[in-house]
């Protein structure tokens, strides 16, 4: 199954950020067990002050203990404010729960049984707290070698980790570094040779269609570069149509104009040169007469060429006034707006003549209306035309199989006009509605 153009398009800074985010991951292991190795050490280091200032308190408690004058009360010596700040201090490192985990449980409870002389040591006769005291400072000295020993082991043990992890977690950055790079660059070029690969089929593609070719049918795939791809082909194929039914259209308007001009020139000529020639009595050029009108009007629907000279307006008041002589010819409401004439070239008038001449015809053969209404104008830099009758409506006027519906549709399609058909605004019929923008004509 081929990578959508969208995936193909982030696949490799999606990777790139896969991976870091798993160095990222693992880095934060690697200092989370670096954070735990610095608080054991830290651990033992707090003991070890622990320890030590318990038993340098203590050395200094049994000097002051022996200043105390035994002459009179401890209480009124100068030195018992020094004996109770050191006898706090004692009791404050002495019962730190580090330092009890760490001691003999025996040497513990040795510690724990003094708790209530260093608690109340103002009560307490100094002598008799010294003397407790001095019982376990032995064992504690010995418990202070033991803590000072695993303090410098900590300190060993975390070093060789700490210098093992930063070894560990620097080559595992730089390989990992480099595996993104390495990956990043060929998911890249890969994604750059499909790309490639594609846009190139685009480009053969728009190659045929600058050189008017079909492009064939197209894979019904659904991302991006797939879409593009379809659009491009059907674009084409309704250009490659549209084209060949301007150049079908364009080369019937001059054949028009050619035969037109061969008949003014030649057959009308020579007609009027002969009646020139009879009789004003002759019954010959009364059928002469005739013929020169009907060729006329020949003439003049091929190619009206008052159209190219006086405009829009004067072609359809003129083949209106022809076509009002004819019977069944309904009656007709003519409503142009004279900016029109100056707001279109040649070719829009042509064709919105020949629109305008189809669906009239098509209302007086298919719609038997009585009234007829066809109105040109111009609302906001829009030509709006609409032709609307009164008939029964014209059968399958929306099926553009039909001859004369085909050719209002390709020619409206060739002025980039849209086409509408509704009912009338009158009791019944018809109307059809044309929409052309002037803001690019």
């Amino acid at each position: 199954m081929k990578l959508p153009f969208r995936y193909q398009f982030i696949l490799a800074p999606s990777v790139t950020v896969i991976l870091l985010a798993c160095l990222v991951a693992y880095t934060s292991y690697e200092l989370s067990r670096i954070y735990d190795e610095n608080e054991a050490t830290v651990y033992w280091e707090v003991v070890n002050d622990n320890v030590q200032t318990t038993i340098a308190t203590i050395n200094s408690l049994n000097k002051t203990i022996s200043k105390l004058s035994t002459e009179q009360s401890p209480q009124q010596d100068d030195n018992f404010f020094s004996y109770l700040e050191q006898s706090q201090i004692l009791s404050d490192n002495l019962y730190d729960q580090n330092l009890l985990e760490q001691v003999p449980a025996e040497l513990r409870q040795r510690i724990l049984s003094i708790e209530k002389l260093l608690r109340e040591p103002e009560l307490i006769e100094p002598t008799v707290l010294l003397s407790s005291i001095n019982q376990f400072l032995p064992d504690l000295e010995y418990q202070a070698k033991i803590i000072a020993a695993q303090r410098r082991t900590a300190y060993i043990d975390n070093h060789h980790k700490l210098l093992e992890i930063i070894s560990r977690l620097t080559t595992l950055q730089i390989s990992s570094l480099l595996v993104c790079i390495i990956v990043a660059a060929l998911l890249a070029l890969w994604g750059l040779f499909v790309i490639r690969q594609r846009f190139n089929r685009l480009q053969i593609r728009a190659q045929l269609v600058c050189n008017r070719k079909k492009l064939g049918s197209t894979k019904q795939q659904g991302d991006e570069l797939d879409n593009l791809e379809n659009c491009l082909v059907n674009m084409t194929e309704k250009l490659l149509h549209t084209v060949s039914v301007e150049n079908v259209l364009r080369g019937v308007e001059n054949e028009r104009r050619r035969i037109a001009m061969d008949m003014h020139d030649g057959v009308l000529a020579d007609l009027t040169g002969i009646n020139r020639q009879l009789d004003n009595d002759s019954a010959v050029r009364k059928d002469i007469n005739a013929i020169i009108d009907d060729l006329r009007r020949t003439i003049d629907d091929l190619h009206p060429q008052v159209l190219e000279i006086l405009g829009l307006n004067a072609a359809l008041n003129s083949w209106l006034e022809r076509q009002s002589s004819t019977p069944g010819f309904p009656q007709y409401h003519y409503d142009f707006e004279e900016a029109i004439d100056q707001s279109t070239n040649l070719e829009q008038k042509i064709n919105l003549f020949r629109i305008i001449t189809e669906a009239t015809t098509n209302v007086v053969k298919h719609a038997h209306a009585e009234r007829l209404e066809i109105v040109l104008r111009i609302s906001d830099q829009d030509l709006i035309l609409t032709v609307e009758d009164n008939g029964i409506g014209m059968p399958d006027e929306k099926n553009v199989n039909r001859h004369g519906v085909a050719n209002i549709n390709e020619r409206a399609r060739l002025l980039g006009a849209i086409v509408t058909w509704r009912n009338s605004r009158f009791a019944r019929g018809t109307c059809f509605e044309l929409n052309l923008s002037l803001a690019k004509s």
